[in-house]
């Protein structure tokens, strides 16, 4: 079944094309510092005519690559509409997660005597995995609790990118 996306959706699918921006980013930082060093280590006379043409290069390619990148996301958001799939729960799965960084090296002696120093564990979270007969899903707390065995809820997902959009018990 297909639906017009919300704007809530809309949200999620601009969000994923963030990912066409970074590597756009990268491209133009590299370019940057082309010209740098050009700049720098060139002591003769400067040709302004090939830098140009260079960086003319650099930030075509950097859109070309970030057009590419989130080529399905942009036909997504252009024919604005989700498919809503209907699945059945086979299990679920509730996982701790610990945030990477958060902690330090924790030992329990020392934690003890310096806290700040040696006494930082990880920061704990949750994940809410729910599986179907072909799929693991990770979902919130609420979808995951609302959710029993054998029990079916829908998934919205963009139809080209395949991004999942959102869940739902009902349609």
């Amino acid at each position: 079944m297909t639906k017009k996306l919300t704007d809530k959706d809309r949200k999620v699918l601009k969000y994923e094309k963030r990912i066409g921006f970074v590597f756009c980013g990268l491209i133009i930082c590299f370019g940057c510092l082309f010209n740098l060093l050009y700049f720098i280590l060139n002591k003769t006379g400067q040709d302004y005519l090939m830098v140009s043409l260079i960086d003319i290069g650099i930030l075509l390619l950097a859109y070309f690559v970030c057009n590419r990148i989130n080529l399905k996301i942009n036909r997504d958001l252009k024919i604005n509409t989700k498919e809503i799939l209907k699945k059945s729960v086979v299990k679920k799965i509730e996982e701790k997660s610990y945030e990477a960084g958060s902690g330090a090296l924790y030992s329990p002696i020392l934690g003890n005597l310096f806290p700040k120093l040696w006494g930082q564990r990880m920061r704990e979270t949750r994940k809410y995995y729910i599986f179907t007969s072909e799929t693991k899903y990770e979902v919130n707390k609420e979808m995951y609790n609302s959710l029993l065995k054998d029990t079916d809820f829908y998934v919205h997902f963009a139809k080209h990118s395949e991004t999942v959009l959102n869940f739902s018990k009902d349609e």
